[in-house]
């Protein structure tokens, strides 16, 4: 992963962002140790309904106040400075033209890699970054070489560290299956939690509920709905 310059990209809807996102963030960093690596909060999700949304500029916030203390991890407004959907697609072809000569990998779940194919001119986005693909459930590894296979039957097995499945595709881009712990935390748990007044300790960091707390009045409507 050494070749060029690797700027690490995960993005999500942070709503709020909790220690599962940062342990992503960590391990994709310890193993294959990346220039950057940028969290990119989505601005308009195309597959969600943004009700409950918190406003951009508040998630911004809590991932700038957490990334302050871990170097090498870095925040994007790059969905908000356009228009409509955030499509992966157009993040990517943003960011790569302002990181010439670096290479982009983008990280996902493996529930979003099964999905792939309905998102906006997917076959583009390995053309643009390489895919780190995390598992989601047991027996996760099969079902992404399963799938590897099928949209990809000219893809080539790379050699690479015990534990990371990993393929070049005909156009250059890499797809890499990382075997690491998922932690099961999400933002609707968190929602839940803080809506009924329970502890958030462990589950997100200090400055997260810091955040959230300091500004309650508006937060209270939007997750209430």
């Amino acid at each position: 992963m050494r070749s060029r310059p690797l700027i690490a990209l995960l993005g999500g809807s942070f709503n709020p962002p909790h220690i599962g996102h940062f342990r992503i963030a960590l391990e994709v960093q310890e193993i294959l140790v990346p220039r950057e690596i940028l969290l990119i909060p989505c601005a308009s999700p195309p597959h969600k309904t943004g009700d409950n949304l918190l406003p951009f500029s508040l998630r911004l916030a809590m991932l700038e106040a957490v990334t302050r203390a871990l170097p090498g991890l870095g925040v994007s407004p790059v969905e908000a400075e356009r228009p409509g959907p955030s499509y992966t697609v157009d993040t990517l072809t943003a960011l790569a033209a302002r990181h010439p000569g670096e290479r982009l990998a983008f990280i996902l779940g493996g529930d979003d890699f099964s999905l792939l194919p309905s998102w906006k001119l997917w076959r583009n986005i390995p053309e643009l970054a390489d895919l780190i693909v995390l598992p989601r459930r047991a027996g996760a590894e099969k079902i992404f070489l399963r799938a590897v296979r099928a949209r990809w039957p000219e893809a080539v097995p790379l050699s690479f560290p015990s534990g990371i499945r990993a393929f070049s595709l005909p156009h250059g881009g890499r797809i890499l299956h990382l075997p690491q712990p998922r932690l099961e935390i999400s933002s609707s748990l968190i929602r839940s939690r803080w809506l009924e007044g329970k502890s958030l300790n462990f589950l997100v960091p200090k400055e997260v509920e810091e955040i959230l707390d300091k500004n309650a009045a508006g937060i209270l409507p939007l997750w209430r709905s």
